[in-house]
């Protein structure tokens, strides 16, 4: 397998209010404390009411010298709505991934889903997935950020202990059916994945690559 040194990492979380993007983000940041690395969490941008438009950055790395990055900087960028990770697209950089869940929802809309869905150009760095549609299946939909967050960790070069010990410690409620979405993002992003995953290096001026 090969291992991209793109650290600094910048990940970008973008959704609607009440899916839980800032306790995404906080989880992330949480698992990349427990593994030893220095993280830089951004403000949030927008509103947090529920379906208001919210993001947020965490940078991870072992030396960072600004909290946020704007277009053109983010590494990888998930997003829990489609209108929202589109919206945030131009964020991502040329070689970046983007990690989208299908679900439509405007900022402030009625009007479900399907109903509302704009074409879609097949851009090469965004993959997409079906967690909505699997939450409801489970009627698990408040956990439709832990699925994402299995996803994302198939990306990252994170020990599953240092995401275990995150969610245990910053779930509040759900801890058994949380941590079983968690997982079946894992799997799901397994089968999606591509040939490397991100690791640590030691200064953000620093790329390198290396075989496993």
């Amino acid at each position: 397998m090969d291992f991209a040194a793109d650290y600094p990492l910048t990940v970008q979380f973008a959704g609607l209010g009440g899916q839980g993007v800032v306790l995404a983000g906080d989880l992330l940041a949480e698992a990349a404390l427990l593994a030893d690395l220095n993280v830089k969490k951004s403000e949030i941008h927008g509103l947090s009411r529920r379906f208001g438009s919210v993001s947020c950055q965490v940078r991870i790395g072992r030396e960072l010298h600004s909290p946020l990055r704007g277009h053109g900087g983010v590494d990888i960028l998930l997003a829990l709505e489609g209108y929202e990770g589109l919206k945030h697209l131009p964020f991502l950089n040329e070689g970046g991934r983007g990690l989208f869940n299908r679900m439509w929802r405007k900022p402030g809309a009625v009007v479900v889903a399907e109903e509302i869905a704009p074409p879609v150009d097949d851009d090469p760095r965004v993959s997409w997935f079906e967690g909505t549609k699997l939450t409801r299946q489970l009627e698990s939909t408040r956990s439709l950020n832990y699925f994402m967050l299995g996803v994302l960790s198939t990306r990252l070069w994170i020990p599953d202990e240092a995401w275990d010990e995150a969610i245990t410690s910053l779930t509040r409620k759900g801890l058994e059916m949380n941590l079983e979405m968690f997982r079946t993002g894992q799997r799901l992003g397994v089968e999606s994945a591509p040939r490397y995953r991100y690791r640590v290096v030691a200064e953000e001026t620093t790329s390198a690559r290396s075989l496993a």
